[in-house]
């Protein structure tokens, strides 16, 4: 049997696959492994369905020739669903802007699938809801009369706000060692800040305290999403670069988890442990982190 992933010929070696669905089973786990999915199958030139496992498993395995698999990265995907998602709240904001009328009721009519399938790409809520409610109530107080719309004061600030998160998540995954630098000097800059918290919190300026928590929280939340992002396209070798005398895979994870710590002390409103934590955890590693990825250049795509 011929096996190609996107026309590139691959050796694999088949043990005791009996049909085509265990082979592609087989091959699926290596390409997830490697950062890429399935999107499609020729069989002997044929098209087959790679969500049809009965049919997949009636091809015996010795009747296969050629089996050519179609891939895709995940991040590739994960871009794509994003860019989907910001065109449509790029037109939102564009018709709302002009108040274009036919694009809004075009748009009104799309909602649905984008309500259906928000949540599992974004992962964000507006508040305490989910950003799927806050956007299904917003759509249906877009009322149309003839050639006229009711348009909810809010919507427009929502799309663009939701454009401006969408550009920064697609910014992530395109090039995550430049958000990672980027990252680190904001949070760097934002140290000084963060010294005031426990001034703030013995002087009963609770609600600026904790307005630097929330502004803290979502910087050190995009570490976390990075980290991922950074070890699948480790093409420098980032992970096994020292950092203060450990690999930079256990730095990163050590810093998050003062993150964290920093975060609870915070919420617990404990000054002294915040202010601790800061001056000789946090601060320290940030600047530490700062200069060892200065002189990295970008991460490159690979591809099958």
């Amino acid at each position: 049997m011929e096996i190609r992933i996107n026309s590139n010929p691959i050796d694999v070696h088949l043990e005791e696959e009996k049909n085509a669905w265990e082979v592609v089973r087989q091959l699926d786990t290596w390409l997830v492994a490697e950062g890429f999915f399935i999107t499609g199958l020729l069989i002997n030139g044929k098209a087959a369905s790679i969500s049809d496992d009965e049919a997949l498993m009636d091809i015996p395995v010795d009747s296969i020739g050629e089996l050519e698999v179609f891939a895709q990265a995940l991040n590739e995907l994960s871009i794509e669903r994003y860019s989907t998602l910001l065109q449509y709240f790029s037109y939102m904001y564009r018709a709302l802007h002009d108040g274009d009328v036919k694009l809004l009721k075009d748009l009104s009519s799309e909602a649905g699938p984008v309500i259906s399938n928000i949540d599992s790409i974004l992962r964000l809520k507006v508040g305490d809801k989910p950003v799927s409610e806050v956007f299904s109530r917003l759509m249906s107080e877009l009322t149309f009369k003839g050639e006229s719309v009711s348009i909810p004061g809010e919507l427009k600030d929502f799309s663009a706000n939701l454009c401006i998160f969408i550009e920064g998540r697609i910014r992530e995954i395109a090039n995550p060692l430049m958000e990672l630098r980027s990252t680190a000097s904001l949070l760097e800059s934002y140290i000084t800040k963060l010294e005031e918290i426990p001034i703030l919190l013995q002087t009963s300026k609770e609600k600026e305290a904790m307005e630097m928590v929330i502004a803290f929280s979502e910087i050190s939340e995009k570490l976390t999403r990075l980290y991922p992002l950074l070890k699948e396209r480790d093409g420098e070798n980032l992970m096994t670069r020292q950092i203060d005398g450990v690999s930079f895979e256990e730095f990163y994870i050590d810093l998050n988890t003062k993150f964290q710590e920093l975060t609870e002390a915070m919420e617990a409103e404990d000054s002294i442990l915040i202010g601790d934590l800061l001056e000789y955890e946090i601060a320290p590693k940030i600047r530490e982190l700062t200069n060892s990825i200065e002189n990295l250049p970008a991460f490159t795509d690979s591809s099958l």
